[in-house]
């Protein structure tokens, strides 16, 4: 296990003993490390003791429950924080919305927006860019003249769809109109996150914050994504 950890994840175990070296691992290591050693154990025990990976895995999970930390562990040993249950459905719901290869670099900057989160330090910013990337991609495969996604492409472009979709409905129509308003607000908060800051380290923004916009940005991903397939269906 002491070489299986330095050559597939670069850290050096302290012993020999591989129930010492995994203690003084544990003790001696920096967060990043101890993360990404629990990924490299689960790998490990994989290959040379599969029946011992689940009783590895529920021991990790009870430690982070009992120490109260923010972190889940997956059945492959990848750690990624944890905010909350309704989060973690949020966004596997989403995920599993987005198939087909139309969507798939839709999907890959969504995924790549929670795994900005996931890591030892979360990475706010790059999640908040991650969600933007999906929201504008889809917005892009909706209306393909389209070069970006601002306040102006969007009353220009998906609020004639919105009133086009719900015109026999009126009580839909106008709570679509307002959920256009609330999109066009939440792009503009993102924006004081996706694009560079004047100043050499970037301006993460509080947890909270980025946990909403993701959630937000989440919401407002589903919508239009399932704009776009209904798009889709009226032209064919």
């Amino acid at each position: 296990m002491r070489d299986y950890l330095k050559i597939h994840s670069g850290i050096q175990a302290p012993s020999s003993n591989p129930y010492q070296a995994l203690d003084l691992f544990f003790e001696r290591n920096s967060l990043p490390d101890v993360l990404d050693g629990i990924t490299a154990i689960t790998e490990f025990l994989a290959i040379s003791s599969p029946s011992s990976k689940p009783g590895w895995l529920r021991q990790v999970q009870r430690i982070f429950d009992q120490q109260h930390v923010k972190y889940a562990v997956d059945d492959r040993g990848t750690v990624r924080l944890r905010i909350d249950a309704t989060f973690e459905a949020e966004r596997e719901a989403i995920l599993a919305g987005l198939i087909g290869n139309r969507y798939n670099a839709v999907r890959a900057e969504y995924i790549s927006a929670y795994a900005a989160l996931s890591g030892a330090h979360p990475d706010g910013k790059s999640a908040v860019r991650g969600v933007f990337e999906a929201c504008e991609v889809v917005f892009k495969l909706m209306f393909p003249t389209t070069r970006r996604i601002k306040a102006p492409e969007i009353g220009n472009e998906l609020t004639p769809l919105v009133v086009s979709r719900y015109a026999n409905d009126l009580p839909a129509l106008e709570a679509a109109k307002k959920l256009v308003q609330a999109f066009t607000a939440w792009v503009a908060s993102a924006q004081f996150y996706r694009h560079g800051q004047d100043q050499e380290e970037p301006n993460q923004p509080p947890l909270e914050v980025a946990v909403m916009i993701l959630s937000s940005g989440a919401s407002h991903l589903r919508w239009l994504v399932h704009l776009d397939q209904a798009k889709l269906a009226a032209e064919q």
